[in-house]
């Protein structure tokens, strides 16, 4: 069934399309499951003016805002898939890029002004500012290294590596890092010790990099959502990862419409709701247990408590670009006292207030 996974480049699936190396809910369903808050956020614009393009600066253009991640000076770290580039976010709302151009998609390592991705997805940033990247169409992990402590030059980044996987080669392979196959990985995430977790949507799989090896830590390769044991357990499309402090991995299932958790010594096992979701693109961690999920399906922010009670934080639950509108939001990030949201067909940044309480 792993090899089906792998082969649905031009198939639908349970309300899903592969659009060349990404995953989208084909329509909003008519209503949105999630409760209304009572004080529902409004949303303020942080980058990109509504329109696809590649432009730096204030507002600046994107092109499919897919991933965020907060980096070590406090910006904030974008893939920025259709335009193959990884970007930085203010707060003030100035975009930089850090690698990638639209002109120059494929594979090169190097020094970050030559490097070049190819529809990067995932991006996670390790306690001594690495940016790890999840990137979908070559199969690969990279990593953009920081420049050394003094350096003067102009940018903070110096070069692109890429740690595991082959470059255009899609499959399933554990071992050596550099003979490792994936298949259109999709998340990443820093352990406390320096390894990185994958989000191995093709593989529905959840692997592991550390010390140049590659391991499968949770998921059969089969399509579905069975809990237990974590190498019997089954995804459907893990779309994005979050780690809580106790080694707890949050997984956006999306195929599934389900939130799942998977901790080493606890195996696999799925949220209880008390409401739907619909295609959940991206998932972070709030305080006192609370979960927020970028629900693609129903255009919403919405946030999980502890007793599986939905509460819709942003978003109306009709796509558009109107004051309160999102347009199929692929990210969600708690960062300071902000959910920042990567506002993928809105080709935006945007943030929601953070609710005190749920």
């Amino acid at each position: 069934m792993a090899h089906g996974l792998r082969a649905v480049a031009v198939a639908t699936v349970i309300g899903l399309v592969w659009t060349g190396g990404w995953i989208a809910a084909q329509t909003a369903p008519p209503s949105v499951a999630a409760a209304e808050s009572p004080a529902q956020s409004e949303i303020q614009v942080i980058a990109g003016d509504g329109q696809e393009g590649f432009v730096d600066g204030s507002p600046g253009r994107f092109r499919k805002p897919i991933r965020l991640a907060a980096s070590t000076s406090g910006q904030i770290v974008v893939a920025d898939i259709f335009n193959h580039a990884i970007r930085l976010v203010s707060r003030e709302g100035v975009v930089e890029t850090i690698a990638g151009d639209p002109d120059r998609k494929g594979f090169r390592d190097g020094s970050t002004s030559e490097a070049m991705f190819a529809s990067p997805h995932g991006v996670a940033v390790s306690a001594e500012g690495l940016i790890a990247v999840a990137e979908a169409e070559n199969h690969t992990i990279r990593l953009i290294h920081p420049v050394a402590e003094g350096d003067s030059g102009g940018s903070h980044y110096s070069e692109v590596t890429t740690i595991a996987g082959v470059p255009g080669e899609s499959g399933y392979r554990d071992g050596p890092a550099a003979q490792a196959l994936f298949a259109s990985p999709h998340s990443v995430v820093w352990t406390a010790d320096g390894g990185i977790l994958v989000a191995d949507i093709g593989n529905a799989r959840i692997r592991r990099v550390a010390n140049g090896i590659v391991t499968t830590v949770a998921g059969s390769g089969e399509a579905g959502s069975s809990s237990g044991p974590s190498l019997s357990a089954s995804f459907h499309y893990p779309m994005d990862i979050a780690l809580a402090d106790d080694g707890t991995l949050f997984i956006a299932d999306a195929g599934t419409h389900l939130v799942r958790r998977w901790h080493p010594d606890k195996g696999v096992d799925t949220i209880e709701l008390r409401d739907e979701l619909h295609t959940p693109h991206g998932i972070a961690l709030g305080e006192d247990g609370v979960v927020f999920v970028a629900d693609m399906g129903t255009s919403t922010i919405v946030a999980i408590a502890p007793d599986g009670t939905l509460t819709k934080v942003c978003g109306t639950g009709e796509p558009g670009a109107g004051p309160d509108q999102l347009n199929r939001p692929a990210a969600v990030l708690v960062h300071g006292e902000d959910l920042w949201v990567a506002d993928l067909d809105n080709h935006r940044i945007v943030i929601c207030e953070l609710p005190g309480a749920v």
